[in-house]
């Protein structure tokens, strides 16, 4: 990656810290968490004893499997189910009820950053997207659905050592990133911009994600990631923008015809 990209990063990191102490944005904070604390609620009361019963049913061809379930016999737990399979569709529920707050944040949340980042940051940024409400929406309906299937098909590897975390890395910076970079430019980039930009900074967003998902595995700090992470990638994918626009303008100078 060019030495300007971890540039931006350390400035997209650094501005959406200091966005994220604005009243507006320090409210925001709360509505994903109670989106995902309600969707918690839900699921668990009623998704928990099927899907349960549904891992239980797949998990009982699986050798490893049995063998972890006799090894905690030991303490008590006498069934696959009182502990596994349990355990697993616990956390399949909360990551899903997760990404459900990043997806609200995405939709309801993103505009107000925008504004926000606009008046404030790029007031001299022109808008220029098309169909923008749209395009959120089909992105954070995509997103969502391939972390929630990725997640569940992945989530039996979580008794390889090492593997919880890993995972949860990935998957925390495949959300991260992806649910915020294509909304963070979405009303100012034409179509052909923010496939330059989505294409060029690809690895800038992923690093962005990582980061976001290892700060997100500190509990305290989990709270304020859905909204951080949207501050991070707008200002990362608005800069970005502005630079590509400069260095358009300044290409359309230096190639124009001049007159005799």
């Amino acid at each position: 990656m060019p030495a300007t990209s971890y540039s931006g990063l350390n400035q997209a990191f650094s501005r959406g810290f200091v966005s994220q102490l604005r009243p507006k944005m320090l409210f925001a904070i709360i509505l994903p968490f109670f989106v995902a604390l309600i969707s918690a609620i839900i699921l668990l009361s009623f998704a928990w004893s099927p899907l349960d019963n549904w891992f239980y049913e797949s998990a009982s061809s699986w050798s490893w499997f049995q063998t972890a379930a006799s090894n905690l016999s030991g303490w008590g737990f006498h069934t696959m189910s009182d502990w596994l399979a349990g355990l697993f569709s616990f956390i399949a529920l909360c990551a899903i009820s997760g990404i459900i707050g990043l997806a609200f944040a995405s939709i309801v949340i993103m505009p107000m950053v925008l504004k926000q980042l606009s008046q404030f940051n790029y007031p001299d940024l022109e808008r220029k997207g098309v169909n923008a409400t749209t395009t959120s929406i089909t992105n954070a309906i995509k997103v969502s659905s391939i972390f929630i299937i990725g997640w569940l098909l992945t989530l039996p590897l979580w008794f390889i050592p090492f593997m919880p975390v890993v995972l949860s890395l990935f998957w925390g910076a495949y959300a991260f990133s992806h649910m915020s970079r294509l909304d963070a430019i979405v009303e100012h980039a034409t179509p052909q911009e923010r496939s330059f930009i989505l294409k060029k900074h690809n690895k800038g967003f992923w690093l962005i994600g990582l980061i976001c998902a290892a700060i997100a595995l500190i509990p305290p700090f989990s709270l304020i990631m859905p909204v951080y992470s949207i501050l991070v990638c707008t200002h990362y994918g608005l800069n970005a923008l502005q630079e590509t626009r400069k260095q358009q303008l300044i290409g359309n100078i230096q190639t124009a015809p001049r007159k005799s």
